[in-house]
Parts: structure tokens; sequence; C-alpha cells
């Protein structure tokens, strides 16, 4: 079977299925089965499957990625937060449901992700341990959850490039560091090192097309609330202008490629995954 985006939907079908309580299910399948990329479980499982291993073994620990980078994004969403209505192009949690809801349910599937990884029979003891591990450190307080305090510190302020990059280091590449990171534990890598990098560089990209996209592009287009002008956020947009933003998306993605092409992969299963995200439009 080959992975796909379609593979990943249906397993995170199958996982909240499970879910006992209806109230809760039905707000995690909002949540969780509203559409999305899949970016993070396909370059985990690609990864995986560029050394030539069967990676539908490993779709569940993959999804446990998508189950906390939904987490990230229904607490995001929050009126606490950024007060988005919209999600892809679904109404948010909290306004299909109610904001405690929204709370619990981001609760529910930040927990539940690491029970599906902690239980993974798939897995052996060393690389559940490391996967969680990974996983931990890169959405923790020295994670995601320290890059959106940043952002929300850094609202209504004039920041510099630096700054800009440590937020979106910690609140947009950190966990796709994991998603690499995770897949290269389980094919037995030894050093984590460069999938680590590609996972940095990955993240600014996917940031700076985030902020390029939201500034040209519409809320219809996007799928989600274009919030960033409202919150006076500063972008990489906003800082440095499109012609920089496109200069430096051109050289991050020539560094992937060089780092990918110095690593034993036996296929281009994972290249072809970061062409998608070099040339996506939403």
């Amino acid at each position: 079977m080959t992975i796909s985006k379609a593979v990943i939907d249906e397993t995170l079908n199958q996982i909240t299925e499970t879910i006992p309580y209806t109230p809760l299910k039905k707000a995690m399948r909002h949540a969780l089965l509203a559409g999305g990329k899949r970016i993070r479980p396909l370059l985990m499982l690609k990864v995986i499957e560029a050394h030539d291993l069967d990676a539908t073994l490993y779709l569940h620990a993959a999804c446990t990625i998508e189950m906390l980078h939904t987490y990230t994004l229904v607490h995001d969403d929050l009126p606490a937060m950024d007060d988005d209505d919209m999600r892809r192009s679904k109404p948010t949690v909290h306004k299909q449901f109610d904001e405690a809801t929204a709370i619990l349910t981001g609760d529910a599937l930040l927990t539940d992700a690491f029970y599906h990884l902690a239980t993974d029979e798939n897995l052996t003891a060393e690389q559940s341990r490391k996967c969680i591990e990974i996983l931990t450190e890169k959405t923790g307080s020295n994670g995601t959850i320290k890059g959106q305090m940043l952002d929300i510190v850094n609202e209504n302020t004039s920041i510099t490039l630096g700054e800009l990059q440590k937020i979106h280091t910690h609140k947009t590449a950190n966990l796709i560091q994991a998603a690499l990171m995770m897949g290269a534990v389980i094919v037995g890598e030894e050093n984590l090192t460069p999938f680590e990098q590609i996972g940095e560089k990955l993240g600014l990209a996917f940031q700076i097309q985030d902020d390029l996209l939201e500034a040209t592009s519409d809320e219809t287009t996007m799928g989600k609330t274009l919030s960033d002008a409202r919150n006076q956020k500063t972008t990489y947009y906003t800082l440095l202008g499109e012609t920089t933003c496109q200069t430096m998306l051109k050289d991050a993605f020539h560094t992937i490629y060089d780092i990918l092409d110095g690593l034993n992969l036996s296929n281009d299963s994972i290249h072809k995954v970061i062409k998608q995200i070099e040339t996506r439009t939403n």
C-alpha cells in the first residue's frame, strides 16, 4: 500500500471511532477529520518508505503527530489566542461547539496522542521511548508551546527578523522536525541531525509560504480566518517584502535537497512530499 493523505485520513477516522464519550468524540472528530494536508505524518512515513520498510505498520504512530498538530490549532483558534472562526474551511471547534469544549478537545487530542504512541505494538520499547522523548521535547515548554507564547507576547510590537525566526522555529518547525526525527528513529538512523536540519528549513519555508499566502490570498482559498493583520503580527511578508521572502524560500528548499542528497535513501518518496510543500497554494 502506498502511503497517502487518504490512508492517513482513514487511520485517523479509525482512531477517533474508538473514543467512548459521544460529546467529546464529536468535537475531536470535527477537529481532526476536517481536512488538512497531513504533511507531518506524511513526512514521518515517507522517511520510512525511503528506507524500503513497510510504512503502513507505523500509521498509528504517525497519526499521533497529526493529533498533536490539531490540538495546537484548536487552542490557537481560541478567543484568548488568535480568536479565529474558521479552520480548514469549517467552523473552529469553539464556534461549532463552545469554548470549554474546544479546550477539552485540545487537551484530549494531546493526551491521547501520547497514549497511542506509548501503546503502539508495532514499535519496540526503545522506539516508543525515543519517539515520545522527541515529541515531548519538540512540543513542550521549549517547543511549540514556547513558540505560541512568544507569538502572544510579541503581538502589537515591532520585532526583529531574529525574533521572528525564533518564534517560528518553535511554533512551526519543531513539530516538523519531530516528524522527520521519529521516522529516522524507526528506520534505525543513529544520526538524527540531518533530519532535524531538514525540519528546521522546512518549517522556515512553510511559515514564509503561510505569510505570503495570508497577504496575497483570501479566506476561501486558504480555508481559515486570515487574522495576522487584525492581530498586528509581524510576519516575514511585512518585515521583508515579497521579493526577499521568495529568495529565502528558494534558498531553504535548495538546502533541504542538498541535505537529502547526502542521506542514504533508497528512493525519492520523501522528495515528492517536499516538492508538494514547495509548490503549495494554500
